[in-house]
Formats: structure tokens, C-alpha cells, sequence
């Protein structure tokens, strides 16, 4: 049987996947005393989405799985804050919450995957994903070419659902999602109806501002 690990847990008000990268400014005494033991032994933290509580000054309740994070660049500040920049590795359950002296801790176990996915949808996916972010951009009067997105299933997964605006409840079913195959359904589901709602405002900007229809590609 595998032992539990121990891990420092960061609640916050947003949804960490593998491979993602998030900003944090960290000003609380205990998360600073927290990154700060992450640093000098060079161990993960957990980022958690808080189920119930605040994300400052007080306990939260987080939801039971998250992600495991460890910090690739810091920024120190002359007052003692710090700004990091974390990226997610694995993702975990938690067995069991301990005391909160001096930070949150908790008993966790790392999972895995579940099975891959079949190439439609992921082809589906990739096609829909390059389509939201063309509209994204072209929305913020910017553009790019589509780059190339991961060839592995979970990777692709999970590098959607941390692009996605969307609530972070719903991208924490996708987190608590082991099956690829079932947590790129959901994706495709999901970019469907941001892509067809990012067109018709497309649409309408250009009706606007020009007097008809453009092409949108």
C-alpha cells in the first residue's frame, strides 16, 4: 500500500491543472512561511479551489482533489511578500486534513489517469480549441497562429481546461475528471458553446463597426 504524502495545501479561488502555470501573490504570514520551507527543501505544494471560506485571513474548506504546484520563478519584495509563479504536476485527493500550525496540511494521495482517448475527439477538440482562441484574440484586437497543441491525450486535456473562461467550479469537474476519454467530451461539449457564442459577438462587432458581414477566419 502507498503511503500517504504530506503536502502543504494553498487554497484558492481558482483551478491549477497539470502542466499550467499561475501567478500568486503570497502576502499572508503562514503562506509565506509555507513557500518559504517549499524553496528551501525544493517540495510541491497543493492548490486546492476553496469549496467554503476566504481565500484571505480566515480557514477554508477545499474541494477534495487539486493539484500538485512547485514554484519556477519567485519574486521577493523588500516588505517580505513574494510573488511566484507555480506550475501544476499531478494531481491528488485528500485523505485527510491536519492542523493548521502554522499552514494548511493534509494527507493526500496522488492519481492517475484513467484511460486515453480516441482520435476523434481529440481531433474535435484541438479544432475547437484553435477556433476559441483565434476568437479570443481577435476579441482583444490581437492575433496569432494556432500553435501546436500536445499530441497525448491528458496533456491536451488539460492544457484546454486551463485555458477555458469559465466558472471554476465547473473547471474543477474537470480536474476531479479521471477518464481523458470522458474529460475531453466534456471539454468538447463545453468549446462548442463558447466558440458559437464568441462567433455570433464576432458577428455582431462587425456589423457594427463596418455595416455587414466580414469573413471571421
Amino acid at each position: 500500500m502507498v503511503e500517504p504524502l504530506r503536502l502543504p495545501l494553498f487554497p484558492l479561488r481558482m483551478v491549477l491543472f497539470p502542466g499550467g502555470f499561475i501567478p500568486i501573490h503570497v502576502f499572508e504570514e503562514r503562506y509565506l512561511t509555507m513557500i518559504g520551507h517549499c524553496l528551501e527543501g525544493g517540495h510541491p505544494f497543493g492548490v486546492v479551489l476553496i469549496r467554503v471560506g476566504r481565500e484571505v485571513g480566515g480557514p477554508a474548506v477545499p474541494y477534495g482533489v487539486g493539484t500538485t504546484a512547485r514554484v519556477r520563478r519567485v519574486q521577493r519584495m523588500e516588505d517580505g511578500r513574494m510573488n511566484i509563479i507555480a506550475q501544476g504536476e499531478r494531481r491528488f485527493r485528500i485523505l485527510r486534513m491536519r492542523e493548521e500550525d502554522p499552514y494548511p496540511l493534509a494527507d493526500v494521495e496522488l492519481l492517475e489517469d484513467e484511460d486515453g482517448a480516441d482520435t476523434r475527439v481529440m481531433e474535435a477538440v484541438a479544432r475547437l480549441f484553435h477556433r476559441y482562441m483565434q476568437l479570443h484574440l481577435m476579441a482583444v484586437g490581437q492575433w496569432s497562429r494556432p500553435r501546436p497543441l500536445p499530441q497525448e491525450p491528458s496533456a491536451l486535456a488539460d492544457l484546454v481546461a486551463h485555458h477555458l473562461a469559465i466558472d471554476p467550479r465547473r473547471k474543477q469537474d474537470l480536474l476531479e475528471t479521471l477518464s481523458v476519454q470522458r474529460r475531453l467530451e466534456m471539454e468538447e461539449d463545453i468549446l462548442s458553446s463558447l466558440v458559437e457564442e464568441a462567433e455570433r459577438r464576432a458577428r455582431g462587432y462587425v456589423r457594427q463597426r463596418w455595416g455587414g458581414f466580414w469573413a471571421l477566419n
